[in-house]
């Protein structure tokens, strides 16, 4: 709880910083709220592709967040918060702040859903999917924190949230995961590519349980029952070369 270096900067100085970069923020998401938001619309009207469109708010979300709350702790570790007043207006701006990045992580996260619901899962995508809900939590861990007036526990909250997005790849399974995503948006009709079966053969022997499973469903549709068939004789066929 000791901090490492005393609180030298005052706290005029830094909530007019503080605040500065959030009205910046502020206005930065009123402007661009079409396109943070746009959805399907800026892919038809502004041209982008749904890999362009994802990428890029994936970027920019990395990008203003890393720079922001390092901004954040920073300020938060050096100035000088004497009076109530004081704690209660850093704390209220550093909290608009993060709101302001949980605004972008939506989009960015709405941004990768219409990809994936277009083009389906692939193991890139299934990450930065897991990743975007693991950054959530921590903006959220640093809003309480904010609150709670905890703001030296973000390194701990960090570190759980680094640990849970290792540990929740290998529970998840991914590339089970991949395989069961990606032909149930077959069956439901939401791709608007067919069901790349070309891509399990890329996948690990956690993609063959699925796969028997999908094979040996009677409702599967007669389509994805042969592109389901064809990938596991592939699969055979590779394993048994090898």
């Amino acid at each position: 709880e000791k901090a490492q270096i005393p609180p030298f900067l005052g706290c005029t100085v830094s909530s007019i910083v503080l605040g500065s970069v959030v009205i910046l923020f502020a206005l930065f998401v009123i402007i661009q709220f079409q396109y943070f938001f746009g959805g399907t619309a800026n892919i038809t009207f502004e041209g982008y592709s749904y890999a362009e469109y994802a990428r890029r708010g994936f970027g920019e979300l990395v990008t203003v967040a890393f720079f922001a709350l390092l901004m954040l702790l920073t300020l938060s570790g050096i100035t000088k918060r004497e009076t109530e007043t004081q704690r209660k207006i850093f704390s209220g701006l550093g909290i608009a702040l993060v709101a302001l990045l949980l605004v972008m992580l939506v989009s960015a996260y709405q941004r990768l859903v219409l990809y994936e619901a277009a083009y389906g899962f692939t193991r890139l995508r299934t990450y930065t999917h897991v990743f975007l809900v693991w950054i959530g939590l921590l903006l959220v861990a640093t809003i309480v924190l904010e609150i709670l007036r905890r703001e030296r526990a973000f390194a701990f909250a960090m570190l759980i949230t680094s640990f849970g997005f290792a540990i929740s790849l290998p529970l998840l399974n991914v590339d089970a995961f991949i395989v069961k995503q990606n032909i149930q948006r077959e069956i439901q009709g939401q791709a608007s590519e067919d069901l790349d079966s070309r891509y399990f053969l890329d996948l690990s022997d956690d993609a063959i349980p699925p796969l028997v499973n999908a094979l040996q469903t009677p409702t599967l549709p007669d389509s994805v029952h042969e592109k389901v068939g064809a990938a596991l004789a592939c699969i055979r066929h590779q394993r048994g070369g090898d």
